[in-house]
């Protein structure tokens, strides 16, 4: 009785561990030139648990659920992009084109960000979807 008790007890705890997420990593271009530092969010359609993630330099991207780069849980998402923030930078720089070369960078981050189409911003209105599991790297090519 006791084994079978054991064996039960077992069986459901093995049950109850299967929130296994599925890597997803992309990319995001807008008008055909990578989004840098916009913030992308899987949005579930149904029961789950949001992902997000933010572009880098080239545009890329990974997800992250309970923790960094773990992917997603696998479902159907509406996919949420938003702009670069424009957050002005707090670092101190060493040099004057240290300096030069963040508030040029930051300029761009600007321009981006106003026209940038807000649809895609709002889960009510994006166009975007992406199931997950996903086989390879996804792509979102948004249009201005």
């Amino acid at each position: 009785m006791f084994r079978a008790c054991c064996l039960i007890l077992a069986l459901i705890l093995a049950g109850c561990g299967g929130t296994q997420t599925s890597p997803v990593e992309g990319i995001v271009t807008l008008d055909g030139k990578p989004l840098v530092g916009a913030s992308v969010q899987f949005v579930p359609q149904g029961k789950g648990r949001d992902a997000t993630g933010e572009t880098d330099k080239n545009g890329e991207f990974a997800m992250s659920t309970f923790k960094p780069r773990d992917g997603a849980l696998p479902g159907n998402y509406k996919v949420v992009i938003s702009p670069p923030t424009g957050a002005a930078d707090t670092a101190q720089y060493a040099t004057a084109e240290e300096a030069m070369a963040a508030a040029k960078s930051q300029t761009k981050k600007e321009s981006t960000a106003s026209r940038f189409p807000q649809k895609y911003a709002r889960p009510d209105q994006t166009p975007l979807t992406q199931e997950v599991p996903v086989q390879g790297k996804v792509r979102f090519e948004l249009k201005s």
